[in-house]
C-alpha cells in the first residue's frame, strides 16, 4: 500500500522512527491511529454525557452553583493541607 502524506506529517513519522520506538511506518501508524480512535471514543463519551446533563438541566434536575460557597470550601481545603 502506498501511503502520501504531507511533508510534516512524513517529518514526524521519520522522526519517531528515529527514536528507535517503533520498528517500522506501520509500527508508528498504528499506534498514531489507536489514541486517534481513544480520543475519538472519550469525546462521543463526553458528547454523550454533556448532552445527558443538558437534558437533565432542561427538565428542572440542575441547581444553580454557590460561588460563594464553592470559594469557601476550597479556602477550607486549602487551609486543612497546610495545617
Amino acid at each position: 500500500m502506498t501511503r502520501t502524506f504531507p511533508t510534516d506529517i512524513n517529518q514526524f513519522i521519520q522522526d519517531e522512527l528515529q527514536t528507535g520506538s517503533y520498528a517500522d511506518e506501520d509500527a508508528v501508524l498504528t499506534a498514531a491511529l489507536e489514541v486517534f480512535r481513544e480520543v475519538r471514543q472519550r469525546h462521543a463519551d463526553l458528547r454523550g454525557q454533556v448532552q445527558k446533563s443538558l437534558a437533565q438541566a432542561h427538565a428542572g434536575g440542575a441547581t444553580p452553583l454557590d460561588i460563594n460557597e464553592i470559594r469557601q470550601s476550597l479556602t477550607n481545603r486549602v487551609t486543612q493541607q497546610k495545617d
